[in-house]
């Protein structure tokens, strides 16, 4: 007798989790731009939530921290390797999966109509502390639990519930303060660095020094608070223009911020803003703007989110920062004159004993590629490898003086002034051996290299009043061409050099060429899109008139309107 086949076993029920994305982000109540993904169907508990970093460093107060590993990404006790996380792009910018870290913190989140929602409820200011002797600029706020923390413009944002007389204290402290319903605004104070420690909850403020202290901005209207300034009044006498336009491109309204100076002013100068001494590293666009003495300025070119290095060309009083990448748009020009805009390329090449030439692919860049790159000391006091599989050499006078290895440059190779060190990346042979004699010759394509001062961003939108946007030539790929972004942007006009910033005043931002087009209708002759998106910031007499998502960037450098 023969038995019946057993059943089929079950088949597992597999069930692929919903994508749902938004171009929203409200925290503790409040509303900005941002692109977001929340994977997992339930509403309220995503299985992963991808949020770009800046927006998780500007709106909760996460930070980036240098370590001997290298940098890892903290919040609230919370602490794993920047590079060990898993990454994707969003609208061109950089976004983690925050999910873990929420959960771990009982943050509350949900979704609804292409909004995400993240909120936490405000602990309690327990005590209050100041540092002493060498710490006297921390301020030490001892909490029930963690909170949020966010730069809205140059305020702080504390979620915390704080009593009047914390509040008073504060106040003694020579903080500006405000209270309301979200929390506690310190006004002026989104620069000061920052820091969140669990075991106990605790809130770190640095920068009160006294002459930080006593520092009080205006509130309201950031553009009309700039406009009171007397230094911009004063300029404002000598064909300094600083307002704001709404132009119409097809049925789009977008609101343009622009400033701008003649080309011959006697008092203002265009200057491009970049750290002092290292390239490595991103900073407020107003730490990058008081050095240097300007009085209004934009953000720049465009750099590596995650590495926080330079990609495009910049160039400070003859001096190559950083060279350009992928013939991208740039701007180049020396003091009271025209602007000249173009396409750069910077053609490098080390000829070795007298024979062979061989070709050096980028200068002092962060972008990262197979074959020769060269750096020297104005890319900072040392260079760490930017790859897995690199080696150099150092060449310093003309001659090959020394060869580094894999695990050398790793720990760091110093670069000394005259010092040229010549890295060979995914297996390309090093051109030179110790003792060779080396001779090094640059040239750019176009006359913008040539100018002392050089600003890359791309793509160049107008050029002699022609509409030139032809990103893909520049390297720049089909998404980022069609993405709806504000916009910073470097223009020209027949009398007068324009720093801009765009954004849509319906929700919907420009696209390039939407910003390319608008810019026609107010008269631009030449015009160059610079890093816009988080990026996009406009400072005003060292107020933040407008940024890109609300937030408060740091950025790599910047582009100045500078006293003379």
């Amino acid at each position: 007798m023969f038995l019946p086949p057993p059943p089929p076993v079950p088949v597992a029920e597999v069930r692929t989790a919903g994508r749902y994305s938004g171009t929203e982000v409200k925290v503790g109540g409040f509303l900005s731009k941002g692109a977001w993904q929340w994977v997992g169907n339930d509403q309220r508990s995503p299985e992963q939530l991808w949020i770009p970093l800046d927006l998780l460093i500007g709106r909760l107060g996460f930070q980036r921290v240098a370590t001997e590993a290298g940098e890892e990404l903290e919040w609230f006790g919370q602490s794993i390797p920047l590079k060990a996380l898993a990454k994707r792009s969003l609208d061109d910018e950089v976004a983690v999966d925050a999910a873990p870290w929420l959960k771990a913190l009982n943050v509350s989140t949900s979704r609804r109509n292409g909004v995400l929602s993240i909120s936490l409820q405000a602990p309690r200011v327990q005590n209050l502390r100041q540092g002493r002797g060498s710490t006297a600029g921390r301020l030490v706020l001892d909490l029930s639990g963690p909170a949020l923390l966010q730069r809205q413009n140059d305020d702080l944002l504390l979620g915390v519930s704080i009593t009047a007389a914390q509040e008073a204290r504060l106040r003694e402290i020579g903080l500006k303060t405000k209270r309301e319903r979200q929390g506690l605004r310190l006004q002026g104070s989104a620069d000061r660095p920052t820091l969140t420690l669990a075991s106990p909850w605790r809130l770190v403020i640095d920068g009160l020094s006294s002459s930080r202290a006593t520092r009080v901005r205006s509130t309201g209207n950031a553009l009309r608070s700039a406009l009171l300034n007397p230094e911009i009044q004063a300029e404002s006498g000598n064909g300094l223009v600083l307002d704001t336009r709404t132009v119409r491109v097809g049925v789009k309204p977008v609101k343009i911020y622009r400033a701008g100076v003649p080309f011959n002013s006697q008092s203002l100068q265009l200057r491009p803003l970049a750290a002092r001494g290292a390239q490595t590293g991103i900073r407020f666009l107003s730490q990058l703007a008081q050095p240097e003495q300007a009085l209004l300025a934009v953000n720049g070119g465009f750099f590596n989110r995650v590495r926080q290095l330079p990609l495009g060309a910049l160039r400070v009083d003859g001096t190559w920062l950083s060279g350009p990448i992928l013939n991208r748009g740039a701007i180049g020009w020396t003091a009271g004159n025209r602007l000249l805009f173009n396409r750069l390329r910077l053609d490098q090449s080390m000829q070795v004993n007298g024979g062979r030439r061989w070709g050096l692919g980028f200068l002092n860049s962060g972008y990262v590629q197979r074959g020769l790159s060269r750096y020297t000391r104005a890319w900072g006091p040392v260079y760490k490898a930017l790859s897995g599989e690199e080696k150099a050499i150092t060449v310093k006078e003309g001659v090959t003086v020394s060869q580094h290895d894999r695990a050398e440059l790793s720990r760091g190779v110093p670069l000394t002034p005259g010092v040229s060190l010549i890295v060979s990346r995914a297996g390309a042979p090093l051109p030179a051996q110790p003792g060779d004699r080396v001779s090094i010759s640059l040239r750019p394509s176009t006359p913008v290299g040539e100018q002392p001062q050089v600003l890359a961003g791309g793509p160049l939108l107008l050029k002699n009043g022609q509409v030139v946007l032809r990103g893909r030539q520049e390297g720049f790929s089909a998404g980022f061409l069609s993405l709806s972004a504000p916009r910073t942007v470097v223009a020209q006009d027949r009398s007068r050099v324009w720093l801009l910033t765009l954004e849509g005043t319906t929700g919907t931002d420009p696209t390039l060429l939407e910003t390319t087009l608008a810019l026609q209708q107010l008269g631009m002759l030449d015009a160059l899109n610079l890093d816009g998106g988080s990026s996009t910031t406009l400072l005003a007499a060292n107020r933040t008139v407008m940024t890109g998502r609300g937030v408060t960037p740091r950025v790599q450098n910047g582009l100045g309107l500078v006293r003379r």
